[in-house]
């Protein structure tokens, strides 16, 4: 008889701790770490490119101007992380809405910085009514292009694109809702060779300091877990999902994405030389659809993205276009407290089109990639999540009359959102 009450106790204590680990999958502890760990940001800046001189053509001749200040104000998305040590934002310019101030004779002069991706580190992290310093680097495209009224190529002066990376330095003011930051950008790249005729070139140079001042809300949005009743939730919603064959799940995602030439084409070195130095960048839509496996911590996903530009100057017209169709897998590395990186390679079908003057050019091809990035993913409970995706495909180029022109842009879709299929409904099923 003892034996057996002593048996039947042992089963009670096995059972009763089993049921205590299963019920604390996430604790309350793990729920008030990880749910601070990223804000979301959203809003606007002003940013600022002091001038610099130029060199063009006039009568035969290479004169010498200086050209003023640039003010382009621009949309900010990012979060921070963390825990307010770290900032990683994209900018996209609202060009239409740009101050340029250029010298009289001058048709058009256009100096500008495109879309921006960048971290700022914080030492002195983040928190309302503080001021807290900053360095920070980014990558951007640098722009410029000029015409003078009697230019012969009066509305095809070509344009000179670079990707450039600027130091940043600055502070950032917290309140309750907003940060309010000012910064002075560094950029090394201060001087270019601009093509002033299809076989002159001259020096134009820039101010390496420019200044931005941005005005942000941010969001906590995962404030409310950090709740008993909400970690309880969570704890049910994990062992629902078991139940219902939902910790694995197809997802769809969307979201914006930029695209940076990383090298430059052979065969505009040699056939159009005024446009070798332009590196090309586009904004695109990134559409995905895929599922995910809980055992292993991966992912097995369809994309689907296309970008276009277009390359001007001296009656020279080249249109890009790309159609990127890929099968991407990647496995998540570890979880930090909801910072969630990942890595792992891609095979895509590319097609790949430039109209050069009228006539084209197109391919279709296989290709090889890597994958890289990170979910902010505090729980595997929830119905969607934030996704950061960069992707890049070496040496992908159409090929031109025996020379490469280049399409292998490293991708940046700095905000992906995941939603999962299926867990909304799984959950419903179990509502009083």
């Amino acid at each position: 008889m003892k034996r057996l009450a002593l048996l039947f106790f042992s089963l009670c204590s096995l059972f009763s701790a089993q049921a205590q680990v299963d019920t604390t999958v996430y604790t309350q502890e793990y729920i008030d770490r990880s749910t601070k760990f990223a804000w979301f940001t959203l809003g606007g800046d002003i940013l600022m490119l002091p001038g610099g001189d130029t060199e063009f053509l006039q009568n035969g001749a290479i004169q010498n101007t200086s050209f003023g200040n640039t003010f382009i104000p621009r949309v900010t998305l990012g979060g921070i992380h963390f825990w307010g040590h770290a900032d990683f934002y994209v900018t996209f310019p609202l060009s239409f809405l740009s101050l340029q101030n250029k010298p009289d004779f001058f048709d058009q002069l256009s100096y500008s910085q495109g879309i921006e991706t960048g971290m700022r580190v914080y030492p002195l992290k983040l928190q309302p009514q503080r001021v807290s310093p900053f360095v920070g680097i980014s990558f951007r495209n640098l722009s410029y292009q000029h015409t003078l009224d009697e230019d012969e190529y009066p509305e095809e002066s070509p344009r000179y694109r670079r990707m450039i990376a600027p130091l940043q330095f600055g502070a950032t003011y917290t309140t309750d809702k907003y940060l309010i930051s000012a910064s002075v950008y560094y950029q090394f790249q201060d001087e270019i060779n601009y093509a002033i005729s299809p076989t002159q070139t001259g020096r134009t140079t820039f101010n390496p300091v420019s200044f931005n001042l941005s005005f942000l809300r941010y969001w906590d949005t995962d404030r409310f877990m950090r709740n008993p009743k909400v970690v309880r939730d969570l704890n049910n919603q994990y062992h629902v999902l078991q139940k219902e064959n939902r910790l694995s799940t197809w997802y769809w995602g969307l979201g914006p994405s930029a695209g940076l030439q990383m090298s430059k084409s052979g065969y505009l070195e040699r056939n159009f030389p005024y446009l070798y130095d332009e590196y090309s960048s586009a904004f695109m839509p990134d559409i995905t659809f895929g599922r995910f496996f809980n055992k292993p911590d991966m992912n097995v996903g369809l994309s689907f993205r296309t970008l276009g530009d277009r390359l001007i100057g001296f009656n020279t017209e080249i249109r890009l276009r790309r159609y990127s169709f890929m099968l991407e897998t990647y496995k998540n590395l570890f979880n930090w407290l909801g910072f969630v990186p990942f890595v792992g390679v891609t095979g895509s079908v590319e097609n790949l089109r430039a109209n050069v003057n009228g006539t084209e050019y197109q391919e279709t091809k296989p290709a090889l990639g890597l994958i890289f990035g990170w979910d902010i993913r505090v729980t595997k409970t929830g119905t969607s999540l934030l996704r950061t995706n960069l992707r890049w495909i070496p040496d992908l180029h159409l090929e031109i009359e025996g020379d490469k022109m280049m399409f292998d842009h490293l991708e940046f879709n700095f905000i992906q959102w995941v939603q999962f299929i299926g867990r909304k409904k799984a959950y419903e099923k179990y509502r009083p």
